[in-house]
Parts: C-alpha cells; sequence; structure tokens
C-alpha cells in the first residue's frame, strides 16, 4: 500500500513539472521536474526510496525506445542512413573511446572500464529536451530532422556500449577485439531478431484486423506488451533488448504507414495511450533524479576518494570535449541533403541540439547497486558526474540556440499563436452572418470558451467587469420604471433577480451549493412536489436561475423577458464598450453568461442541424486558415500538422457532447 502511495505521489510531481514546463516554455522542462522530486526527497516517505536499475532498463527504456522508434519517419531515416551510420554509430564509439581514454587519464579514480561507462552513458542525445527553446525557424529544418533520426540510433548504441563496458569491469577483462565482436553481435543479432519478431507481431495484428477483430481493446493491447516481450526474449538469448525493441518499433511504424486510414479508431486510441505512456517515464526519471540527489550528494561526501569539485570538473571535461568533437564531426562528416548558407551555423546547432535528456538518466540509475555482491562504492560518483553533463547540456542551448537562430519566438510559443489566430478567424466568419442568431452565438460561445480554458481570467478582474456591466443594467431598467413602463412590484422583482444573479456569476463551489438548496427548496414549494425540489437541486444554477425567475414572474402576472432584453442589451453595450485586450477573456466570460441568460430566459428554440451545421463550417473556416497560410509559406508544415491535430479533436470532442450544447 505503501509503495503504490508513493507511485502515485511521484505522478503528481510528473503532473506539477508538466504544468511548469508548459507556462515558462525559455525553461527546460526537466529542471521543474527536478527541483520537484528534490523537494519530495526531504519527505520522511522518500528516504530511502529507489528503484531496483532492472526495472529502468526494462520498464522505462524499452517501451521509450519502441514508441520512438515507431514514430520516427522511415523517410527520412532511408534518406539520412549515412548520417545514422556516421553520428550514431561512429560518433558514438569514437566519443567513448577518446573521452573515456580522456576522463581516465585525467581522473584515474575511474578505472578504465567505467571511464568507458561513463562516456557511453552521455552519448544518447534527445533531440526533444531543446525542442521548447529552440527558435522556430525553417532554415534550420534539415539539421534539426538529422538531430532526430541521430536520437533514436546513438540511444541504442550507447546502451549497448554501456552494457559492454559495465560487463567489462565486472569481469575485469577488457580486449579491444573481443570488445568490438560483442558489440556488434548484440547490435546486429538484437536487430535481426527484433525485426524478425516484429514482423511476426505485425503480421498477427494485420490477420486480426482483416478478421474484423480490430478493436483498440485487442491491438492496442498487443502493441503495449510487444517492447516487454521482445526486450525479455532477446535480453535471454544473449543479444541486445534494446536494439530489438528498436527493430519491432521501425517495423510496426512501417505497418501503421501501411494500414494508412484502415483501423483510423484503433490508430488514434494507440496514439493517445502511447503519449501517455511515453509521457509518464520520461519525466519520472528527472523527478527520481531529484529525489535521488541528496543520497547521492551523501554517497559523494563520504567518498574520500574523490571530492565533489573534481566529480563537477570531470562533467565539465566529458561536457567540453564531447561538444568540440561533435562540432567538427557536424561540420565535416554529416551530408546535409541540401546546400546550405549557414553550413557552420548547422553545425552548432547540431553541437549544442546534442543535449542529454530520458534515456541518459534512466541509464545513470541503471549502474548497478552491487558489484560481486559487494556495495559499488563509484555508483554516486558516476551518477552524479553524469548529473553535471546533463544539467550543461540543457542549460548551455538555454543561452546559446535563441543568440545562435536570431531569437524569435519558439515553436511552442509559434504554434499557441497560430491557434489564436484560426480561432479568431472562425469566430469572425461567424459572426459576419446574420441568420439563426440563438444557433450562431451557441457555437461563438463555445470557440471563445476555449480562450477562456487556455487564458483564465483573473478573478477580480472578472468581478470588476461584471459589476460594470451590472450596473449599467440595473440603471437601465430602473429607467423603464422611472418612465413607467414596468410596474413597482416587476422592478421590485426583478431587483431580486440582478441580487441572485451577482451570486450566481461568480460560480464559486460554495455559492453554487448554497444556490442549489435555495431554488430546490422554492421551487418545491412552489410546486408542491419534493420530486420537483430534487430535480432542481440536481440541476446547474446557471440554468435553474432561468427557470426560477420566469415562473416567478409569470406568477405574479408578469413577464420578465422584455426587462430582461433592455437589460442584456444595456450591458452587452458596456461590455463592447470595455474591452481590452488585457480585460478580453474576462469580458468574454461575462458576455457568455448574459448569452446563456438570454437564452434560457426566451426559451429561444434551437436547432441541433442548425448548431452541427455551424460547427462544421467554424471547423472548416479553420482548415481553409492553415491551407491557406502553408500554402503562401506563413506557416510551417510543423506547426500546421499541429493546428490540423487539434481541428480534429475538437471535432470529435463536439460529436462526442453534442447535447451538451444545447443544455
Amino acid at each position: 500500500m505503501e509503495t503504490v502511495f508513493l507511485v502515485l505521489v511521484l505522478l503528481i510531481a510528473v503532473v506539477g513539472g508538466n504544468v511548469l514546463g508548459k507556462h515558462c516554455p525559455r525553461i527546460p522542462q526537466p529542471f521543474f521536474l527536478i527541483g520537484l522530486g528534490l523537494l519530495f526527497a526531504f519527505f520522511p516517505l522518500y528516504h530511502g526510496f529507489q528503484f531496483s536499475p532492472d526495472v529502468f532498463t526494462f520498464a522505462i527504456i524499452a517501451p521509450l525506445m519502441y514508441n520512438e522508434s515507431e514514430n520516427v519517419s522511415r523517410y527520412w531515416v532511408g534518406r539520412g542512413i549515412v548520417n545514422i551510420f556516421s553520428l550514431a554509430i561512429v560518433l558514438v564509439v569514437l566519443t567513448v573511446l577518446v573521452v573515456g581514454m580522456g576522463v581516465h587519464w585525467l581522473f584515474p579514480i575511474f578505472p578504465l572500464s567505467l571511464a568507458f561507462a561513463l562516456c557511453a552513458v552521455v552519448t544518447p542525445t534527445d533531440a526533444s529536451a531543446v525542442s521548447a527553446i529552440a527558435p522556430e525557424s525553417e532554415e534550420y529544418r534539415v539539421p534539426q530532422t538529422i538531430l532526430q533520426n541521430e536520437s533514436l540510433f546513438n540511444d541504442a548504441s550507447g546502451i549497448v556500449a554501456f552494457d559492454l563496458a559495465i560487463a567489462t569491469y565486472v569481469s575485469g577483462k577488457f580486449a579491444v577485439g573481443t570488445a568490438l565482436l560483442d558489440f556488434g553481435k548484440e547490435f546486429l543479432g538484437g536487430l535481426l531478431l527484433g525485426a524478425l519478431l516484429g514482423l511476426a507481431i505485425a503480421w498477427v495484428r494485420q490477420l486480426l484486423i482483416r478478421w474484423g477483430d480490430n478493436s483498440p481493446l485487442v491491438l492496442v493491447t498487443i502493441e503495449l506488451v510487444t517492447p516487454f516481450v521482445l526486450y525479455y526474449v532477446a535480453d535471454r538469448v544473449g543479444f541486445s533488448g534494446i536494439l530489438a525493441v528498436v527493430a519491432a518499433g521501425l517495423v510496426q511504424g512501417g505497418e501503421r504507414e501501411h494500414l494508412r486510414m484502415t483501423s483510423s479508431r484503433m490508430q488514434m486510441v494507440s496514439a493517445n495511450v502511447w503519449e501517455v505512456i511515453n509521457g509518464i517515464p520520461s519525466s519520472l526519471v528527472f523527478v527520481l533524479l531529484g529525489i535521488s540527489l541528496p543520497r547521492v550528494f551523501q554517497a559523494v561526501w563520504q567518498n574520500e576518494q574523490v571530492l565533489w569539485w573534481q566529480l563537477t570538473l570531470a562533467g565539465i571535461f566529458i561536457y567540453s570535449l564531447k561538444f568540440v568533437m561533435r562540432l567538427v564531426w557536424s561540420r565535416y562528416f554529416v551530408w546535409m541533403h541540401a546546400p546550405s548558407k549557414h553550413r557552420w551555423s548547422d553545425s552548432w546547432l547540431m553541437a549544442l541540439s546534442g543535449a542529454n535528456g530520458t534515456i541518459t538518466l534512466a541509464l545513470a540509475f541503471s549502474l548497478p547497486l552491487l558489484i560481486k555482491g559487494q556495495p559499488f562504492a563509484l555508483r554516486g560518483s558516476l551518477i552524479f558526474t553524469a548529473t553535471v553533463v546533463i544539467l550543461l547540456s540543457l542549460l548551455v542551448p538555454t543561452f546559446a540556440l535563441p543568440h545562435l537562430l536570431k531569437a524569435g519566438p519558439t515553436e511552442t510559443e509559434s504554434i499557441m499563436a497560430w491557434h489564436h489566430r484560426m480561432r479568431l478567424a472562425a469566430i469572425e466568419d461567424l459572426e459576419g452572418q446574420t441568420t439563426h442568431p440563438s444557433e450562431r452565438q451557441i457555437v461563438i460561445d463555445a470557440l471563445l470558451q476555449q480562450f477562456q480554458w487556455q487564458q483564465a481570467p483573473r478573478r477580480r478582474q472578472q468581478r470588476a467587469v461584471f459589476r460594470q456591466a451590472d450596473q449599467v443594467e440595473e440603471q437601465a431598467v430602473k429607467a423603464l420604471h422611472e418612465d413607467g413602463k414596468i410596474t413597482e412590484q416587476a422592478w421590485s422583482h426583478y431587483r431580486r433577480f440582478l441580487k441572485y444573479s451577482r451570486f450566481t456569476v461568480d460560480q464559486r463551489w460554495w455559492k453554487n451549493l448554497i444556490l442549489r438548496v435555495w431554488f430546490g427548496v422554492h421551487m418545491g414549494q412552489m410546486y408542491h412536489d419534493i420530486q420537483k425540489a430534487q430535480d432542481t437541486f440536481m440541476t446547474s444554477p446557471l440554468v435553474m436561475e432561468q427557470i426560477y425567475w420566469q415562473r416567478w414572474f409569470e406568477k405574479h402576472g408578469e413577464d420578465i423577458r422584455p426587462i430582461e432584453a433592455v437589460g442584456n442589451q444595456a450591458a452587452s453595450a458596456k461590455l463592447a464598450a470595455v474591452k481590452t485586450v488585457e480585460n478580453r477573456t474576462a469580458v468574454d466570460v461575462v458576455q457568455r453568461y448574459y448569452n446563456e441568460r438570454c437564452r434560457q430566459l426566451n426559451a429561444a428554440e434551437v436547432d441541433p442541424a442548425i448548431v452541427y451545421q455551424l460547427f462544421l463550417a467554424a471547423f472548416h473556416t479553420e482548415y481553409e486558415l492553415v491551407q491557406a497560410k502553408l500554402a503562401s509559406g506563413e506557416m510551417s508544415t510543423v506547426v500546421a500538422d499541429d493546428l490540423q491535430e487539434q481541428i480534429i479533436y475538437d471535432e470529435m470532442s463536439y460529436l462526442q457532447n453534442r447535447a451538451a450544447f444545447l443544455a
């Protein structure tokens, strides 16, 4: 029970780190995750908390590598096979050998085999680790694509080199010829076995699709267990389990391209499931690093053979030498597919973007706890040094990349800006129509609500805006009373209506509860029906308010609708007058309340078919904007992909919740 609770708290930290990273895109997300983990490290529950090293390789690295290889572009892998071999195999091996020997020479505390292991740990690159801080630039799309393809295969090369180095340290024997032979055996054997088993599993999946057994429960479950089964089988026969997983992922990705629009629902569910599964371990390892840091620092502090500042220097040396090798190699041994006017800038981008991320950290944690039955004394020192390299690889690009690429909006910021423009285009198109006002307003309010969820207004600002509209409405209705157009009784009742409206619009949970009870009691008394009171309590106050007051006015021989129409018109005019860029979201929230109030009071007949058509028209407008901007070159294909995906999700959300828009 305690272990389950510990894991649940870790997941909360993962969510918190991702939320913070989303709102502070200029700071690499791993820093937030490490910080939250460091905070948890001081909780008594996490004292001595530690995952088994085997768990990291089997349960975290294997599914991550499988998903990464499944989603890589086979077209670019085919075109860039020379670069992949150059960067992901040759450069990895040279880095391990050259940097490893340099570490052993300068810091003899590390045996040669462990120096190789340490360098193998920091060779995997994470192309996505710096994507949030790199300004969007179509000029550098080719080197960024090369980085993504390299990231997959150098992960595998680094893992194989790491396994061989650790095996050498444990056995105490090292021969270059034997090591290279073992490397080739694990590398090629893992790829071959993974490809064959991947083809077999793909054949089974295709057979199930032909038989009609293509439900997400069946096919996605098979896909989820594939990396674990493959890793286990390959490891048992002496091949690289990680490379087997990578090869199978490439085969499965090819099967997905072959399916195209076949079993599209299954493919959508699979993508969503893997997004969650991939995101959790990727973030979890950084949280665990934060939790482990105090224990790592303690182990380093108590180690009299090497001091913490020496390990820090070792990390700086590894990062610097690795960076220089990567810079030179990217300049002279990488084919850019097309002539480039900024060849050295491409190389600097590739060198800086060789950040270390999830796989590096997972490898560091997979260092054995025991060597020949004794505690692994240098484990903490190795993790500490790897952490220094990881932090440097994230910090340096944070400051250097924006200057290198002529600082502008990041890809994330650019996508958010286009999301805003896309929805505004749909709203403006709907506002230009004159027919079906009730249905049109429902769709406009739904689109405006997307802005409100993304940029929630400050409660104080929202109250201030509502107060201005409310005062204008009260003055307009008061003028009706003073002009003798409504009775004293109607004016008194409407003031009570406004009083409760001020309470309703705040939408706090405790006010919501009080209103439910109040309306429930009074509706029960009005109709002398306990069931009516119960139904009222279960109805939203935003809806019930209009129903109650309409019944109340009718009971006294009055009609609230023409009075509310005057007040609503005055309030809407005031909202339009005070609307600015700073308070736009708050004004939209308040305006949506007035629109809904008016619709509920007038019980306007809404045609679901018209609402459906207007939603389709709004989505069509968004599609047209994306198509036009992509054709004109104002929008990159990466941004267009994201926007089109968002439109599809919006369409699916509407189809699944159509009734909610008519309530």
